[in-house]
Formats: structure tokens, C-alpha cells, sequence
């Protein structure tokens, strides 16, 4: 999931445009599919406790006010389920990209669409990092990368770059290593119908506030959840790329 948007960069004036986010942020919830059964009895009993019905999606920007609540309620409906995140150790990443540095100093990233593959490369290295060092080489599991469909947005075209970036970050892989266990294709779904989405825009909405608000307060509460290397998250489990 990502929060920000990859564009919004003036190159005549060579600085980002006003009102745009400085910062944009894509994340990863990984689970085992054997956990998949458990993160949704989880979510749903968020809804039941605060009497949500089952069929209204929750997300970090949910409108609050659709859900008949106000905004302290929906803060607390997010700390629960930053709670059911929590619990999953190991289970988050997240890249976060200073956009006015990545499209001055980078020569690779001139447009949006290379922004966004960058940010999905880096999260994807993340990813095999953790799934490689859980699981043998010789004895890998499969690893599927499920994304929020966008076609409601525009069409399948956002759908379609996204699918190219993915494909492209699996052949290539990176200076570090390769990504022998990523399914050939990337997945989509609509986020209301999977939990795990919807567990993983909370993770985007956690981090993105920290970067661009230096609002930590959701972020504390994912800590326990992100990947770590001897307690450190950065670089691991965390990347600022500027």
C-alpha cells in the first residue's frame, strides 16, 4: 500500500510543487497464509466491539463520519488495530521516498512511474531479506505480492504500470540479491474484500505520518511489528531513500 503520491515534482523550477507531499510512502504487511484466517476473525472482531458493520471497508483514511463515528472514536479503532499488527513480528516494511531529493539527485527517476518502481524494488528486497533468512534457499516458499486494485481510479492503467514495475523489479533484483521466491506476477484485489490490505495501508499510514508530519504516535505502535536486524529497523525493516 502506498500513502503520498509519486508525482507533483516542478522540473523548471527544479523543487517539488506546493501542496504536494514531500514524501511518498509504499509499505508491506507479510504474513504467512496460514495466518490469513486469523488477521480476519482479528479485524472483524474490531468491527463487532465498535459496531461497524462487516461490510464497511476500514482503512487509515477511512471517513470516520460514514461509519457513524467521530474522530477520537476512529482514533481508537486505529490503535486497535495497530495492536492486531503489532502482534505479527517481523511482518512490516516500508520505503519511504524523499521525492525533491530522488528526482534531483537520481538520474533513473524522472517520472512518476520510476519513482513508484524504485519505492516497490526496495520494498521487495525487504521482503526477500526476511522470507529468505526464514525459509532456506533450497527450500523456498513462494512469495505473492497482493496490491489494492486502482482500476476504480483510472481505468486498468495504474494496474497495468504496477504490473510492469513488479515485473520488472523480479528480473532484475538488486545489488544484494535476487528474487528467486516471487510469484511470476503481482496480484490484485479490492482491499474491502482482504484484511491483509487493509492491515497494510494502516502500516503505510503509520509511517507516512512519521515522515511527513513527525507524527509518531501510530508509528510507536507498529514498532514491534517491523522488521529488525539486532533491534535496529533502519535499513532492515525501514529504508528513507533520498
Amino acid at each position: 500500500m502506498n500513502h503520498g503520491e509519486p508525482g507533483g515534482f516542478d522540473k523548471e523550477s527544479n523543487k517539488l510543487k506546493p501542496n504536494t507531499s514531500r514524501y511518498f510512502t509504499v509499505a508491506g504487511f507479510m504474513i504467512n497464509s496460514n495466518q490469513i484466517l486469523d488477521i480476519e476473525k482479528e479485524l472483524k472482531d474490531v468491527k463487532i466491539k465498535n459496531k461497524i458493520g462487516q461490510e464497511n471497508e476500514i482503512k487509515w483514511h477511512t471517513t470516520y463520519s460514514k461509519l457513524g463515528m467521530d474522530f477520537k472514536q476512529y482514533s481508537n479503532v486505529r490503535e486497535e488495530v495497530m495492536s492486531i499488527i503489532a502482534k505479527y513480528k517481523g511482518s512490516v516494511i516500508g520505503i519511504i521516498m524523499d521525492k525533491e531529493s530522488c528526482y534531483q539527485n537520481k538520474e533513473y527517476i524522472k517520472t512518476p512511474n520510476d519513482l513508484y518502481s524504485v519505492a516497490l524494488h526496495l520494498l521487495m528486497e525487504r521482503s526477500c531479506m526476511q522470507t529468505t533468512k526464514k525459509w532456506q534457499k533450497e527450500n523456498l516458499e513462494p512469495t505473492m505480492v497482493i496490491a489494492d486494485s486502482r482500476q476504480s481510479i483510472n481505468s486498468s492503467k495504474l494496474d497495468n504500470e504496477l504490473k510492469i514495475a513488479y515485473s520488472r523489479a523480479k528480473n532484475m533484483g538488486t545489488h544484494f540479491m535476487k528474487f528467486p521466491s516471487f510469484c511470476e506476477s503481482i496480484m490484485f484485489a479490492d482491499s474491502k474484500d482482504l484484511s491483509g490490505i487493509q492491515l497494510a495501508d494502516f502500516c503505510a499510514g503509520a509511517i507516512h505520518k512519521k515522515y511527513e508530519r513527525e507524527d509518531e504516535e501510530y508509528f510507536n505502535l507498529l514498532l514491534p511489528a517491523i522488521v529488525n536486524k539486532e533491534g535496529n529497523i533502519y535499513g532492515p525493516g525501514i529504508k528513507l531513500y533520498k
